[in-house]
């Protein structure tokens, strides 16, 4: 039994990595509301951005951003072109791009096709 227990570190790394693979891929969404886009990770807002502080959004994916992007699909890409800030793209992979770009179009914002 003592030989397992300095394996307990080991097992605690390896625990905390799957929750932040899971909590990534498979915990993490957005959602579009009269003020913000929220990046909700399990019901929490981890990140949001004023749809006041969105210049347009597109399907570029420039070099310098700040990602989120629970999917590996190149076709899901949004990029949010924010006015201030140090890194002003902010990277989003909606399951649906194009409502995700509807629900932009009627709160305001400039989509470029």
């Amino acid at each position: 039994m003592a030989v397992f227990l300095h394996l307990l570190p080991l097992l605690a790394v390896i625990a905390a990595l799957a929750c932040v693979i899971h909590a990534v891929f498979w915990g993490m969404s957005f959602r579009v509301d009269d003020d913000h886009v929220r990046v909700v990770v399990y019901g929490f807002t981890v990140r949001k951005v004023a749809l006041s502080d969105i210049e347009w959004a597109d399907r570029s994916c420039p070099l310098w951003n700040e990602h989120y992007t629970p999917s590996l699909n190149r076709k899901k890409v949004v990029c949010l072109r924010r006015r201030t800030g140090w890194i002003k793209n902010f990277i989003l992979t909606p399951p649906d791009p194009e409502a995700f770009f509807a629900e932009l179009r009627e709160r305001g914002v400039a989509v470029r096709e």
